[in-house]
């Protein structure tokens, strides 16, 4: 398998270069690849990680100049512990978090910072959750994301900005999409110049749709569509505006098609993929409830073809649904169709129905036959 990197163009390199290792983790096949893409951003680290996963020997000038700058640094916190400032000792394990996180380690840039953490005399966290939680994003691990606690700072207004960005994005990994979108929409678009430090316009404009469908009503969608931060976001790929757009018109059969696609293209990102089941099962679900609502009865065989699904799988599908969600409709397994459920009254009419259906059946018949003898 080779890759294609010009498709990935969407990306800052240094943002490319941390996504590539963390695809380079999960599909080692593809490290000889990767490497010299990591080189290229200074992810040395990162590099002889993917080679001993090779099981090749890596040895660069600049990776022995990265290690003996971060030992120095270790060697100061070994001083300053003496010392027993733990002030100090904060700044220092900020400070060896960055060379780790500069030169590619998010193992150990993550313990760093969570030293630093230990050390904090005071509530005020900005200065390393930024870096904490964009290692805690990239590596997948959300030890303790409860234990960051931030807070606006006028003197540190870009910084707070990140910070909205980064714990939206933390909500999002925890499907806590209410939160995403509450974060998302207190970013200020003149004081983030940028995203491309964790994600990109482009996945986050698919993020937004996810949260979105999932969580809001077509009147809703509207009013946050003029939200200044969202625009930006939305001008990075107009697919997703129009299936937005789509859920806004009430148009499901084009929605649940244009969901399908942004979900295959939520399965190349690094963030989103190791959540990809759950948010394909969470789409379709949330979908699927509000186009049957719509209707008294439905053909089980035309829900499956507008799925893309077997008759079968549509029909378990749906029966979850039912049963989770307390939907008023039921299965008829012989007319294969979902209605919604009759009251007592419907239902002795319907019987009646089905009994004169039944009786003119008979009587048809009698009546052919009568005809029949008399030939």
């Amino acid at each position: 398998m080779n890759l294609d990197f010009s498709k990935l163009t969407v990306y800052t390199n240094s943002l490319l270069a941390y996504r590539l290792f963390v695809l380079g983790q999960n599909n080692p096949l593809l490290a000889p690849q990767i490497i010299p893409k990591l080189e290229e951003n200074g992810l040395y680290l990162a590099a002889a990680n993917l080679a001993e996963k090779l099981k090749t020997s890596y040895s660069r000038e600049e990776l022995n100049n990265a290690r003996k700058t971060i030992t120095e640094k270790k060697n100061q916190i070994g001083q300053t512990k003496n010392l027993q400032n733990r002030n100090a000792l904060k700044e220092l394990f900020i400070q060896l978090g960055d060379l780790y996180f500069k030169y590619g380690d998010l193992v150990e840039a993550y313990a760093a910072y969570y030293k630093a953490h230990e050390n904090n005399q005071t509530q005020e966290a900005l200065n390393y959750a930024n870096s904490w939680v964009t290692c805690m994003i990239l590596s997948n691990n959300y030890m303790h994301y409860k234990v960051i606690n931030v807070s606006p700072k006028d003197s540190d207004v870009k910084g707070y900005q990140k910070w909205l960005l980064l714990s939206a994005i933390r909500n999002y990994v925890r499907m806590d999409y209410k939160n995403f979108l509450i974060d998302l929409l207190q970013i200020d678009t003149n004081h983030l110049e940028s995203v491309d430090f964790i994600t990109s316009y482009f996945d986050l404009s698919k993020y937004f749709a996810i949260a979105s469908l999932i969580t809001k009503l077509p009147k809703d969608i509207i009013e946050i569509l003029q939200n200044p931060f969202i625009i930006r976001i939305l001008d990075a790929d107009s697919s997703v505006l129009e299936t937005l757009n789509c859920y806004i018109d009430y148009d499901f059969v084009q929605l649940i098609q244009k969901s399908q696609l942004l979900i295959i293209e939520l399965e190349r990102d690094v963030i989103s993929a190791p959540l990809i089941s759950q948010i394909k099962e969470k789409v379709i679900n949330t979908l699927l409830k509000q186009y049957i609502i719509n209707f008294k009865r439905m053909s089980l065989v035309s829900l499956a073809n507008l799925l893309n699904l077997k008759q079968f799988e549509a029909q378990m599908l749906v029966e979850n649904l039912i049963k989770t969600e307390g939907l008023n409709y039921v299965i008829d397994p012989i007319e294969m169709i979902i209605h919604e459920k009759y009251t007592n009254e419907q239902q002795q009419i319907r019987q009646c129905h089905q009994l004169g259906i039944t009786v003119l059946k008979a009587l048809d018949h009698k009546y052919f036959q009568i005809l029949q003898d008399q030939k």
